[in-house]
């Protein structure tokens, strides 16, 4: 954890109050330059670890399930980790990284971990790996390419062995972002 009194707590998207919703969005939104509340309500719920110093939500990060398919393997549920942000201010600091190491526990209910990274380095040195091979979304029209996607893996206890990273990967279509 961070240096000085930090907070984590985890509450499921049905149980975040109003006050809590608007501090997460203004939180994204910040560390975003963007307006993320059509995105939340697009990924459904999940899990949302928040960190506190005092009474200041510095960082966040949500955990959803997904159905991600390597080729020639069944469906695998997968935590999939959205929303990780920090205060500008406060980055750099350890506060995402401590969220990360936090969600490895949860992670460890699911077949696999995956995320959507901004910066590849930072997951990678906290135990992701980069998935190789062409991403896919299914819709209802079939399989349709996503070649300027990029996706990381986390393994689980529940993750099969051996698992190629340079399979064919597909997700389930999704409103806003698919991956």
């Amino acid at each position: 954890m961070p240096a000085g009194p930090t907070r984590l707590r985890r509450l499921p998207t049905h149980e975040l109050s109003p006050v809590q919703r608007d501090d997460v969005l203004a939180l994204c939104a910040e560390a975003y330059e963007e307006d993320l509340s059509p995105y939340l309500d697009w990924i459904g719920p999940g899990l949302h670890l928040l960190l506190h110093e005092g009474d200041t939500l510095v960082s966040h990060l949500m955990l959803v399930e997904r159905q991600l398919q390597p080729e020639g393997y069944p469906l695998l549920r997968t935590g999939y980790v959205e929303l990780v942000a920090t205060r500008p201010a406060r980055q750099g600091q350890g506060f995402a990284s401590a969220l990360l190491r936090a969600v490895t526990d949860d992670l460890e209910a699911f077949d696999l971990g995956a995320l959507s990274p901004s910066d590849a380095a930072f997951y990678e040195r906290l135990g992701w790996e980069s998935w190789r091979g062409a991403l896919w979304v299914r819709t209802a029209a079939g399989m349709e390419p996503t070649p300027d996607e990029e996706v990381m893996i986390r393994r689980t206890v529940r993750t099969p062995s051996p698992l190629t990273l340079s399979l064919p990967l597909s997700v389930e279509w999704r409103p806003g972002e698919v991956w």
